[in-house]
């Protein structure tokens, strides 16, 4: 990376990491004060919801990721004319989709009652509380094109400032009206007006940012290059609407074969595991913009040597959360809500495992996205959907809810954990991808060995309940990491890591 590449990278970095962590307390306030002041069943509609409309949200799926990628050439050669075109087609794009998403979610109303097996014990009505959700998502659209040039021009930092500050104004206010009110209708209402006057404040700084946008001499893009945008748009929509199948229909998949109230206590040990994934994600996505401005400049050569680096970071951060999270969920949620919010273990096994296996294959999916990748294999998403829905049914009928998340790290492992190396490797590096397998071997026999040997020394601790969990704290913090260092500091990838932190 050259030095303002790096630079950026930097500090998208760390305000990605104060955000998240800004944020997810926050997150963790609201949800203790929303559970105290309201029931579980709550916390099931909100979830379910919640997975409902991120799979509305597939109209979105291609069409932000295909833009930005056609906009780090013409951001790096500072084009303000092709960069102009491109927003002006990522406006009216988006606006579209807001109001089908919109559409589309009002026609599902009828069929609510599908997805959800057993009535929650609320005094809301249920429909309107659904659609105030679509509201939320579908404004959503509106004014939010304007992040992607910020984000083009690798100053992601300036969102996430402005996302922090408005996540905590949004929080404070949400305290208030359930303390105040318990009123789960005014708490949505303050969710849709916090997200459509931050989508308007980003939209004025992104025009103070480049005055240009604000010109009305736009040229259309020529009609070539906007059938080989939406060619791209085409084929990311087909990819990764399996991802959302595969990720985003868990609870509506417990909702309707189990009940909403195994959706809310499931939601707690997921919103602490998104918790710390959004941190993780905001620190190595501070890095997205310039692997893909990097891939439009360096060396075949250089490109892998990144990839290997960022897919060895990958595992020690996720290795790392994944052991915490098997250890300390359930001593966490018995010391934050109280015995009866605990799930057998094994939940917390299965989740951290399919937060691992998605983590350690981020890089693959990053590096295909900025490579412009798009159209090559074309059969994942179906792999992965339809083998996660397969799965999900069987497992479910076996294990009960924690089968519907075992599914999703199977249907990962079948599908985008080996194409998205395998393509990345043909078409781009032109090696052989079995470096690649090599390394995924040794990372998961790594992870199981740093596992069973944390877990069996967290075992032997036996005091009272907060000494307990103080104690595993402490175990969990070092030995994994000192494990994952022992077995690979040989490895190339942790040397050329030192070298760099070193230069930096």
């Amino acid at each position: 990376m050259n030095e303002s590449r790096t630079t950026n990278t930097i500090k998208n970095v760390k305000t990605g990491l104060i955000v998240q962590l800004v944020n997810k307390v926050m997150a963790f306030i609201v949800r203790t004060v929303f559970i105290h002041y309201l029931n579980t069943e709550y916390l099931g509609v909100n979830g379910l919801f919640t997975n409902i409309l991120t799979i509305l949200s597939f109209a979105e799926l291609g069409i932000g990721t295909a833009i930005i990628y056609n906009m780090y050439k013409p951001v790096s050669e500072n084009n303000k004319e092709k960069i102009k075109s491109l927003m002006g087609l990522y406006k009216k794009s988006y606006t579209i989709i807001g109001v089908i998403i919109f559409i589309i979610g009002l026609c599902l109303i009828p069929f609510l009652g599908i997805l959800i097996k057993e009535t929650p014990n609320i005094k809301e009505n249920i429909v309107l509380i659904y659609v105030l959700f679509l509201t939320n998502t579908s404004s959503s659209y509106f004014f939010a094109y304007k992040k992607s040039i910020i984000f083009a021009h690798q100053k992601q930092s300036i969102i996430n400032t402005m996302d922090s500050i408005f996540y905590l104004l949004k929080s404070i206010v949400e305290i208030v009206i359930l303390v105040l009110t318990k009123n789960y209708i005014l708490f949505l209402i303050i969710q849709i007006a916090s997200t459509f006057i931050e989508n308007v404040m980003i939209s004025k700084k992104a025009n103070k940012m480049y005055p240009y946008l604000k010109e009305k001499n736009i040229k259309s893009l020529e009609k070539k290059e906007i059938s080989k945008l939406f060619k791209n748009v085409k084929s990311l929509f087909i990819y990764q609407i399996g991802g959302i199948i595969m990720t985003g229909t868990d609870n509506i998949l417990i909702s309707a074969l189990v009940n909403v109230a195994t959706v809310g206590l499931c939601s707690n040990y997921v919103l602490i595991i998104s918790s710390v994934k959004s941190v993780i994600t905001s620190a190595l996505g501070g890095v997205t913009a310039s692997i893909g401005n990097l891939n439009a400049s360096a060396s075949k050569e250089k490109k892998e040597e990144i990839f290997y680096i960022m897919t060895f970071i990958n595992y020690m951060v996720y290795s790392f959360a994944a052991i915490a999270f098997i250890i300390l969920l359930n001593p966490f949620i018995e010391l934050w809500l109280g015995k009866k919010y605990i799930l057998n273990i094994t939940f917390s096994f299965a989740l951290a495992i399919s937060f691992f296996i998605d983590g350690l294959r981020s890089p693959g999916f990053t590096y295909r996205t900025t490579l412009g990748l798009f159209e090559k294999g074309k059969m994942t998403p179906y792999i992965g959907a339809i083998s996660n829905i397969v799965f999900s049914v069987l497992l479910c009928k076996i294990f009960g809810a924690v089968g519907i998340f075992i599914a999703t790290s199977i249907s990962t492992l079948l599908s985008y954990s080996w194409i998205d190396p395998y393509l990345i490797h043909k078409y781009e590096f032109k090696t052989s991808v079995s470096k690649y397998f090599k390394k995924y071997v040794l990372y998961s026999l790594t992870f199981v060995i740093n596992l069973l040997i944390t877990i069996n020394l967290a075992n032997l601790i036996n005091t009272n309940l907060i000494m307990n969990f103080i104690i595993k704290i402490i175990v969990v913090s070092i030995l994994p990491n000192v494990i994952n260092i022992l077995v690979l500091f040989r490895t190339k990838e942790f040397k050329q890591l030192i070298t760099r932190i070193k230069n930096k």
